[in-house]
């Protein structure tokens, strides 16, 4: 299935899709990025199936769908620590996908695979000493970088959960590109 194939997630249909498409929402990380206001506003999908689209993209992220309703007032110290909370469960989902991802495209006798590989093992490594800094001054960040990391960590990790199946050179050249993404944005946090 293609990335912008919106079907992939419960309650899309392919009318649906072409009604989200019209209204400018192309991907899943679109979708995800659009609050359920705009969504109910839409003409045919309501107060119901916005929610229900919301929820269908926090499963397809592996998150859980309250977590897109939690609320943090600056002073609310419950609600930072929610923050943190997911951001540690994020961290710890996306190390576990890196593994199994690496795992699923080890090579097995395919040298046309064996380049893509290494480099991938090379990014993933350089993503997971980022991960370990991003745990110990996870307390220090503000809730906006905090909420976009965790945004973003949810994306690479839907990516290498559809794309880390089977080794192909496609498959290993997107995933190298997005743990690269995801990894100068880090570093631009750290510094």
């Amino acid at each position: 299935m293609k990335k912008h194939d919106l079907t992939q997630l419960k309650h899309i249909g392919p009318s649906r899709m072409k009604l989200l498409n019209k209204h400018g929402i192309t991907t899943i990380t679109q979708l995800d990025e659009t609050p359920v206001e705009k969504l109910m506003e839409i003409k045919t999908i309501g107060e119901r199936y916005a929610k229900q689209i919301k929820d269908a993209v926090a499963e397809y992220y592996g998150t859980m769908p309250e977590q897109f309703s939690e609320k943090v007032t600056p002073g609310d110290k419950k609600g930072i620590v929610g923050i943190n909370g997911n951001l540690n469960k994020r961290v710890k989902v996306l190390n576990k996908r890196l593994k199994k991802a690496r795992e699923s495209l080890k090579p097995l006798g395919k040298k046309k695979y064996l380049e893509p590989y290494i480099e991938l093992k090379i990014k993933s490594n350089k993503l997971k000493s980022r991960l370990k800094d991003l745990e110990q001054i996870a307390d220090n960040l503000s809730k906006e970088v905090r909420e976009d990391i965790i945004r973003n960590a949810d994306a690479l990790s839907g990516m290498l959960k559809s794309k880390g199946k089977k080794p192909k050179k496609k498959n290993y050249e997107k995933l190298i590109q997005e743990i690269k993404a995801f990894s100068k944005k880090l570093r631009e946090t750290f510094s």
